[in-house]
């Protein structure tokens, strides 16, 4: 148990079979109430490691209390609005640069660009939660938290995953109720469900990811607000991983 009163339950697995163990605890979550996660770390390392970051108990309580009850929609359109003035931010652009720049990411624009629409979607293939790294070992953690959903677990534990921006980088700040946010608005428009999250990886499973070129640029603009690190090239994510049933998630 955390600091905060969260309970953290696991089961240790070798890492071929940590999607085989999610997948079976999510089936099972709308009787047990308790959604898996698979990760690198215990329980109790978890919970050990969330207590020494420490957290501001008031604004914890209050997250927890919003994240059911906020707009998630227009949380994740402001988290888009807000990385665009961010990223442009004292750039030497000059017009011509600035529309290009924009160009890129509005879906609008983007969508054209893109292929046509295609039948099924790609099968995606994780590149974190399964196998052997330099960042992790053999087997993999499946924990589970009590949670109404994946989109919940980043706020009852906000050191899940580690996204730099929550931390300061001038006023591109994200909180784990911008995290929760995009996280529900995946899940209602594409089906993607919180599956790894580990240090700055974090990988979704998509169970209807768009097919089309506007829902595909969709999701592409707002996976670069969210994970720049990961969408550097617009097209080449729109025509890919966007398309996939993984969404692999990385912060440099």
């Amino acid at each position: 148990m955390t600091e905060t009163g969260v309970d953290i339950v696991g089961v240790r697995v070798p890492s071929e079979r940590a999607r085989d163990a999610w997948e079976a605890g999510r089936r099972r979550h709308g009787e047990t109430g308790w959604w898996p996660y698979a990760t690198s770390a215990s329980p109790e390392g978890e919970a050990a490691y969330h207590d020494e970051r420490g957290c501001d108990a008031a604004e914890w309580e209050r997250s927890v209390g919003e994240v059911v009850r906020q707009d998630h929609d227009a949380r994740a359109a402001s988290v888009v609005v807000s990385n665009f003035r961010w990223s442009t931010k004292g750039l030497p652009f000059d017009d011509e640069d600035f529309l290009g720049w924009r160009d890129d990411y509005d879906p609008d624009r983007l969508a054209p660009l893109l292929g046509p629409a295609v039948v099924g979607p790609m099968p995606g293939v994780p590149r974190w939660a399964t196998g052997c790294s330099a960042f992790f070992s053999r087997t993999r953690w499946v924990n589970f938290v009590a949670a109404r959903g994946g989109y919940e677990v980043p706020v009852f534990l906000p050191h899940l995953y580690g996204n730099p921006n929550w931390f300061g980088y001038d006023s591109r700040c994200l909180t784990p109720l911008d995290d929760a946010a995009l996280l529900r608005r995946w899940q209602e428009q594409w089906g993607a469900q919180l599956f790894f999250a580990a240090g700055p990886y974090l990988e979704l499973v998509v169970d209807r990811p768009p097919l089309d070129p506007r829902g595909a640029a969709q999701a592409t603009t707002e996976l670069f607000a969210y994970c720049g690190d990961t969408v550097r090239d617009a097209i080449k994510a729109g025509n890919g991983m966007v398309r996939s049933t993984m969404w692999s998630l990385w912060w440099d």
